[in-house]
């Protein structure tokens, strides 16, 4: 991946977390992000089908986030 690639997906990664609500944390509490993030690996690994629950959600939240801004 380039330069421009990994800084995008960065980019729009990042962006999910604000979506999320969670922009408000200090980046000195990264530890937290990183720690939930893990949890979540964590998840995914153990119980596979979490993945398609949250995937719904995630689907459901963003196409009505969407609809709001028209």
């Amino acid at each position: 991946m380039d330069r421009k690639e990994d800084a995008r997906k960065k980019i729009q990664l990042g962006g999910l977390f604000v979506k999320a609500g969670l922009d408000h944390m200090h980046p000195r509490d990264a530890y937290v992000l990183y720690g939930m993030l893990l949890d979540c690996k964590r998840a995914m690994q153990i119980k596979p089908e979490v993945t398609k629950r949250w995937a719904q959600l995630g689907k459901e939240l963003l196409v009505g986030q969407t609809e709001e801004s028209r």
